[in-house]
Order: structure tokens, then C-alpha cells, then sequence
């Protein structure tokens, strides 16, 4: 498992994707639904295996993820996490952008766990 995704709420998605290109000089990468029915601009950092991903702020969310962590094998690493003791308040599920679960890490944040795929081949 590895870090992949550093998620970043905001009311306004441009400002947002301008203050990371203009300011920072990183790049728009690509879009993706990889937060739950939330469109995310994906954003190249310096990087080449972490990125940042600006989605809508819909205020309180119970299911907002602090940190994506990437995986080759969801249900594997799900189970090893679970005999380590981590609670997972979403069970492996699929979607558009793979196969995903999601854990509470020990002081209470929401973490996604995805395994990435291509249903496009």
C-alpha cells in the first residue's frame, strides 16, 4: 500500500485548481470520481506517484476521506488491516473507479483504501 491521493475540499473548485497551477505551478492531470459521486480535479505534484485531488465541500460529510491510500489488492490488504484491529465503515465495494473500502484510522479519520482499474480495456 502506498499513499496515492492527498484529497482537498473547497467551495471553489476553479480558485482552487488556479491557486495549484498559477502558485504552485503544478499541472491538471486528469478527472476522476474517485471520492464518492464527487468529480475530482486531479492535480500532478512534484511527486510522480502522489497526487492532489480538489473536490466540492458540501460542508459536513460523515464520509470525507483525510488521506487515499493505494493498493494492488483491496480485499487482501482489507483483511490483513481488519486482523490488525482497523474498523472499516465501508465494506469493499465496486465502482467506476475500482475497488474500494473505506477504514477510520485511530483518531477518527476517514481514510479510503482503492484498488484501481481500467474497465475500458
Amino acid at each position: 500500500m502506498k499513499i496515492k491521493y492527498i484529497p482537498i475540499f473547497t467551495e471553489d473548485i476553479d480558485r482552487q485548481v488556479r491557486f495549484f497551477t498559477d502558485t504552485l505551478g503544478f499541472e491538471v492531470y486528469d478527472k476522476k470520481y474517485i471520492l464518492t459521486s464527487r468529480e475530482c480535479i486531479i492535480m500532478q505534484t512534484t511527486s510522480p506517484d502522489i497526487f492532489i485531488l480538489i473536490a466540492k465541500d458540501y460542508g459536513y460529510d460523515d464520509s470525507r476521506c483525510s488521506i487515499v491510500v493505494n493498493t494492488d489488492d483491496c480485499l487482501n490488504d482489507c483483511h490483513l488491516l481488519k486482523l490488525a484491529g482497523i474498523q472499516f465503515c465501508k465494506e469493499p465495494q465496486y465502482t467506476a473507479t475500482g475497488l474500494r473500502a473505506e477504514f477510520v484510522d485511530p483518531s477518527g479519520n476517514h481514510c479510503l483504501l482503492i484498488e484501481e482499474r481500467n474497465y475500458d480495456n
